[in-house]
């Protein structure tokens, strides 16, 4: 059974990946906090400086500070609010960094079992 997300402005029922809200009276920009684990406003706290600054974003319901995911930043569907903290904690949001985990455990395992395959295979 899937949770269902609220739109915190209108109250109406929204997707988990949806990015502004699709009540025309609404339309509030909306964000899958990492934090709370919640669909979320959000507003800007402080403007990224340089070429590889990011904006930092704080979420309406727990007042925690987030960057938006590399995923959205690059364009691609996601909607996440990435934590901001050390190198490696701060790129991706939670959605896309569980399903990188499942990306790198499949190629791990189909690497290794070719490998055992290749030693198991009978010679001629």
């Amino acid at each position: 059974m899937s949770k269902d997300y609220k739109c915190p402005g209108c109250q109406n029922v929204v997707d988990r990946g949806a990015t502004v809200c699709g009540n025309p009276e609404c339309r509030k920009d909306l964000a899958f906090c990492s934090h709370c684990r919640e669909v979320a406003t959000y507003v800007l706290v402080d403007k990224g400086t340089g070429r590889l600054g990011r904006d930092k974003y704080r979420c309406a319901r727990c007042e925690r500070v987030g960057v938006k995911c590399v995923t959205w930043v690059a364009g691609g569907y996601c909607n996440g609010l990435a934590r901001t903290g050390d190198r490696w904690n701060r790129a991706l949001c939670s959605a896309c960094n569980e399903r990188l985990g499942e990306v790198g455990r499949t190629v791990v395992g189909w690497t290794l079992i070719g490998a055992l395959g290749g030693l198991i295979k009978p010679r001629r």
